[in-house]
């Protein structure tokens, strides 16, 4: 084959293309950079010549999309997992060897559908990529971190679809519109669809899917700034829990929340003069706290969160663990990498699909959720219409000087836009902070700072459409899509 320039220079710009809607995403918010980056993907790849050149240039894209919005995982490996920096960079490198395959199968399968480079680039590229970024969210339990559509959460008029069709949904309309213009460049009525979608979604955001009922209710969301080495050292054990201990004297809120693994020992290993403390710091308020409880068997401990006030003391067990940080899939193919890693409690075991949310007050019905779990828009709702208000514990420490906090805030703001209910984020470095039932920031405490974040919530109750049918209708909506493409093959 002979060399061609413009054959090599395709990949490389889209490699750049995928690289650079990290930009699209908090904290820089350059929510425009994925419109640069999926246009160029539909309408390179709606040139191949073939469905498997589609493949290559939908994988060189993922490459870069996934290498560049991941790249935080490597803190957590090398700089706090102990993982060789060589090693740590491969397993960053070949888990986005893995996720590429998902663009470049969306592509494979638009191009093979199109029959026309305008169906391709305006209809089935659009379509299918979606189709396979839900298909990435759930395949072997699912990473969908750096969905597209919540880059433009919640600043754009696409947030008006969010309690509506969901995040897929959001991302199933962008690549649309983004489509329709490249194919039609020069249609003014191709515009003006486009035009009318995204100013009904800014008509949409008027629109109050959910009510607020009885009194707001003040919250603290307490973060210690604890530093993942020394937060499971056994030196340190007592200072940290003093740190807590002295931020939950001073909190004022009517709930007080404190993060994942607040309390960093198994709740029967841990001073019963610290759990009275804790009571008595509060009383008669509510305290919930972040806590690991072992099981019934020899094994089996939970990554928890416990309304310690409560003399039942309710918990709520997590569901979605992470792989490879909370448990190892396929251990006879990935257990050597723990002989690299010093990760405390990595094998928990999961919580129920559907657990209890706390009944606190007469109104409050607070559904905790764990770390990345509130990347799951479809697991979120298992707590509606129930629950009316939302509440994330993590410990992002482990990704300490990256962008994944900011990333994981705009998951939580997606997740408050989907269920139409105030998201409260308790973490113990950052980013601990408020979200409103429109997906807004209403307050956040500075990361690395120790403190006490106080502020208002409202409970809501009543369930959206997304809420309803979770992501059935934004698939639903694909798959009636590549049916009209194939009529429109058929019909040329």
């Amino acid at each position: 084959m002979r060399f061609t320039p413009a054959r090599y220079a395709s990949p490389l710009l889209l490699t750049a293309c995928g690289a650079i809607s990290v930009f699209a995403y908090a904290p820089v918010n350059a929510f425009a950079l994925m419109w640069l980056a999926l246009a160029a993907l539909f309408l390179v790849a709606g040139k191949a010549e073939n469905p498997k050149r589609a493949a290559l240039l939908g994988y060189v894209w993922g490459l870069g999309y996934f290498c560049a919005n991941i790249y935080w995982i490597f803190i957590s490996l090398h700089t706090f997992g102990g993982m060789p920096a060589w090693m740590a960079a491969g397993c960053v490198f070949l888990l986005a060897v893995y996720l590429a395959i998902f663009p470049a199968l969306g592509a494979w399968l638009g191009h093979k559908l199109g029959n026309t480079r305008c169906i391709r680039v305006g209809l089935t590229l659009p379509t299918a990529f979606v189709l396979t970024e839900w298909l990435r969210g759930w395949l072997f339990t699912g990473f969908p971190w750096a969905t597209v559509g919540t880059s433009q959460l919640p600043m754009t008029s696409m947030a008006g679809y969010a309690p509506i069709l969901g995040v897929y949904g959001i991302s199933l309309i962008l690549a649309l519109s983004l489509g329709v213009i490249a194919a039609l460049p020069r249609n003014p009525k191709a515009w003006g669809a486009v035009a009318f979608t995204w100013l009904a979604g800014w008509g949409l955001t008027h629109v109050e899917w959910t009510q607020p009922i009885g009194k707001p209710v003040t919250v603290s969301l307490v973060q210690g700034a604890i530093p993942q080495d020394e937060k499971w050292a056994q030196e340190h054990y007592l200072d940290n829990l003093r740190i807590y201990l002295r931020l939950t004297r001073q909190a004022k809120g009517e709930i007080v929340i404190l993060p994942e693994t607040a309390i960093p020992s198994f709740l029967s290993d841990t001073p019963d003069w610290y759990l009275d403390y804790l009571r008595a710091a509060v009383a008669p308020r509510a305290l919930v706290t972040g806590v690991p409880l072992t099981g019934q068997h020899v094994e089996e401990y939970y990554n928890s969160v416990m309304f310690l006030t409560d003399p039942k003391m309710p918990t709520y067990s997590k569901h979605h663990l992470v792989p490879f940080g909370e448990f190892v899939p396929l251990p006879w193919l990935f257990g050597w990498m723990y002989h690299y890693l010093n990760m405390p409690l990595s094998g928990f075991t999961p919580g129920g699909t559907k657990q209890a949310a706390f009944a606190i007050g007469p109104t409050t019905r607070l559904a905790a959720n764990i770390c990345y779990e509130d990347v799951y828009g479809r697991e979120i709702i298992h707590a509606l219409p129930e629950a009316t208000l939302l509440v994330n514990v993590s410990n992002l420490a482990w990704f300490d000087g990256s962008w994944a906090a900011w990333q994981q805030t705009q998951m939580s703001q997606a997740r408050a836009l989907e269920t139409g209910r105030m998201m409260l984020r308790a973490t113990n470095t950052g980013m601990t902070a408020i979200i409103d039932n429109h997906g807004k920031l209403v307050s956040v405490l500075a990361e690395g700072k120790r403190g006490i974040l106080e502020g208002t919530a409202r409970n809501y109750v009543g369930m959206t459409p997304y809420a309803r049918c979770s992501d059935w209708l934004a698939l639903g909506l694909g798959g009636l899509l590549l049916v009209l493409a194939r009529f429109l093959r058929r019909k040329h």
